[in-house]
């Protein structure tokens, strides 16, 4: 089992003066201890299983071993009190029958997530306040980072990938494009970082834009740092994660006042074919299926996207979908409809895959075609993969946005396969969705060395 240790606070040996809070954390989960070395003193608080200051039903102190249970024993804690060389606990955690090693330092109240490459001030650089102004009723907020140089320094707009994110891309206390900002910063990179449309700080909803939205919404950053004095104007691009990359591909295309390309995980092949593709990709991660099962559903969802796409996008969507989802449904027989899960959840099935369906970003981007953008992408392009990316697979990405960037006479672009590296690019370990949040990467340094030997190569 891995260990994250947190900040250490000063420790008392006495066994009376110990009555305090410890807090630790095994992946994405913390436990705050708070006791006073009584049943009636001492709870215990797991907020990534919503466990609130639940209280103890035992406990037993002898020596420096310490032994608790809680929740009639859902959770279970065996702690030895450690003074030499720093102050902790070690101990082992059963909760709902999971076993978990983990080491407790000293802490007042639940500290936020600790993550080893999360940056952590005092920077060796400048943070200002940056306002976006996209048109009257939308104003993006977020972050510059830049050095400290009276001269003007190259920058990059990160663009975030699909769904509602912060700044810095944050997931259970990763700080994704904050660490990006703090490295390349500290190498003589400006770095803008936004809030989405309607997160933190911006305004406008992010559920009424499109993936061209989110390009237009990168060019208009691009314009107010090239009205920043320590921004050189002539070395400003755009940096995109997943969607982003896309959207930065679009953005670049339509505008010369873009100077490069970064893409991460970008998606490059078209709309229908990535869903296809991502879910493909997803139903093989699954362990324990047979061939069959998995056969069946890929179909299925094939099918289903396909409907979605033939759909004319000046035509409503509910009605034409429902009617071919529910002839084909009433077609199949019960090993089909159990593999897929839609045996007597039909309506409940649909109404739900409508609600992400029947959006014009989802319509939109499933027609989203990259051979309208990147053959008329003429700056210097770098198109970073890991190899164990499930969301957007590495080699039909790569190979279409090589072939589609050759095919516009492009000959500033190189595409590099990261092993071991995920979606979110961390070291990954069965490399399936559900263990991104507890991964102890932010972003692996290996990436970010890319990234930077491209800007050195072309930008610097």
């Amino acid at each position: 089992m891995k260990k994250v240790s947190l900040f250490i606070f000063c420790f008392v040996s006495a066994v009376s003066i110990f009555a305090d809070g410890w807090q630790g954390q095994h992946g994405s989960c913390r436990f705050f201890l708070k006791t006073d070395y009584t049943v009636g003193g001492t709870t215990v608080t797991v907020p990534e299983y919503w466990i609130e200051q639940a209280p103890c039903d035992s406990l037993s102190l002898s020596g420096d071993s310490l032994f608790l249970r809680f929740n009639n024993g859902q959770l279970v804690m065996r702690g030895r009190l450690i003074s030499s060389p720093s102050p902790r606990m070690s101990a082992s955690v059963t909760l709902y029958q999971k076993d978990y090693s983990i080491d407790f330092v000293k802490a007042d109240t639940l500290q936020p997530h600790y993550w080893a490459q999360n940056p952590v001030p005092p920077y060796p650089y400048i943070e200002e306040k940056i306002a976006v102004p996209v048109n009257d009723s939308i104003v993006l907020s977020g972050t510059l980072t830049r050095p400290r140089t009276r001269r003007r320094v190259p920058a990059v707009v990160i663009l975030s990938g699909t769904g509602k994110q912060d700044r810095d891309a944050s997931f259970t206390g990763h700080r994704p494009f904050a660490r990006i900002a703090d490295y390349l910063t500290r190498r003589g990179v400006a770095v803008l970082r936004l809030d989405d449309r309607g997160v933190g700080e911006s305004t406008g909803r992010y559920e009424e834009a499109t993936t061209a939205d989110f390009a237009s919404d990168a060019l208009r950053a691009v314009e107010v740092l090239k009205q920043h004095r320590h921004i050189r104007t002539s070395k400003i691009g755009l940096m995109g994660h997943s969607e982003g990359g896309a959207a930065a591909m679009m953005a670049a295309a339509s505008s010369d006042d873009v100077a490069f390309v970064v893409t991460l995980a970008g998606l490059m092949t078209d709309g229908l074919t990535s869903l296809a593709l991502q879910n493909d990709a997803i139903i093989d991660s699954y362990p324990g299926y047979s061939d069959e099962w998995r056969q069946t559903n890929k179909d299925f969802l094939r099918l289903l996207f396909r409907w979605v796409y033939e759909v004319p996008l000046t035509q409503p969507l509910a009605e034409p979908l429902r009617e071919r989802f529910m002839a084909w449904t009433s077609m199949q027989n019960d090993t089909v409809l159990q593999a897929t899960g839609l045996k007597g959840r039909e309506e409940m099935y649909l109404a739900r895959y409508l609600r992400t369906a029947d959006t014009q970003w989802y319509r939109r981007l499933m027609h989203y075609d990259p051979a309208d953008y990147l053959p008329r992408v003429e700056v210097p392009v770098l198109l970073l993969n890991g190899d164990c990316d499930i969301l957007v697979p590495a080699e039909p990405n790569l190979s279409t946005a090589d072939s589609l960037l050759r095919l516009g006479g492009n000959t500033r672009y190189e595409t590099v396969l990261l092993p071991g590296l995920n979606h979110m690019f961390q070291h990954c370990e069965t490399c399936r969705q559900e263990e991104i949040p507890d991964l102890p990467d932010v972003f692996a340094e290996e990436a970010l060395d890319e990234i930077y030997r491209f800007l050195k190569k072309y930008i610097l």
